[in-house]
């Protein structure tokens, strides 16, 4: 079998490690790098033979438009799409292609290979046996598919960007500082990591894209996206992948 995976770091390294360990043959892209050069005759041939597409665009509904349209345009018919349910709903994403019944969105929380369990969300245009044919490619990665309603950020994603969403607004009220409210979860909560912490691996952006799809869908002041993260992300400052989040890492001057 052959996939390919479009997206952002973490989520491509970590989910393409597990479908080569499973066997297939795998392609992986940053999204930065295949948007700009989708066109070259590998990315072509590679979306053309990919029997399961992945798609991994967490920033922004506007992004994940783009690359969505582009995997719809190159792959054949059959083609699974798998696309992340963090900045969109599922049916959503399905609305923007041409094969929308061969859609299915899900949601995975970094770090991968610890948190075997996958979310799977079938849009309202997704066809049973493609719902399926995820099923079983989800459980070939080790991982252990369950099936949730469909909408921004699903379960997992969406409950810890609204928590990293309040810990940023109660840093930037004064409360604590990053590394002392980090504490405060882990030791007094037994969190496995902090909000900030959590952010940073994820990525900001990743985090921002969650919030800003809660607050498009719903409107409600809870998923409004805290101003501080915005800032950050729009400096750049995207946590681990960058070199600096909340935190600052190795190598970041």
């Amino acid at each position: 079998m052959n996939v390919i995976l479009a997206g952002e770091m973490p989520f491509v390294e970590e989910i393409g490690q597990l479908s080569v360990k499973a066997g297939y043959r795998t392609s992986i892209y940053l999204v930065e790098d295949f948007v700009s050069a989708y066109q070259s005759s590998k990315i072509i041939d590679d979306i053309f033979d990919a029997d399961v597409i992945i798609e991994l665009q967490n920033e922004s509904s506007a992004a994940k438009k783009e690359l969505l349209k582009i995997f719809s345009k190159q792959a054949k018919q059959e083609a699974l799409i798998l696309t992340s349910a963090f900045p969109t709903s599922t049916t959503q994403a399905a609305s923007w292609i041409t094969k929308s019944d061969r859609v299915i969105g899900f949601g995975l929380m970094p770090p991968i290979a610890q948190n075997n369990l996958v979310e799977m969300a079938a849009a309202i245009q997704s066809s049973r046996d493609a719902l399926e044919e995820a099923r079983k490619f989800w459980s070939t990665l080790g991982m252990e598919p369950i099936e949730v309603s469909d909408g921004p950020g699903l379960v997992r994603a969406r409950i810890v960007c609204c928590l990293i969403n309040e810990a940023v607004s109660a840093l930037s009220e004064g409360v604590a500082t990053a590394r002392d409210i980090d504490r405060a979860m882990k030791l007094g909560m037994n969190y496995p990591y902090g909000p900030f912490e959590w952010a940073d691996y994820i990525g900001l952006d990743a985090v921002l894209g969650v919030m800003s799809g809660l607050f498009e869908e719903w409107g409600e002041d809870r998923y409004r996206p805290a101003p501080y993260l915005k800032r950050l992300v729009l400096a750049g400052r995207l946590g681990e992948k960058s070199g600096e989040g909340f935190f600052i890492y190795e190598g970041s001057q």
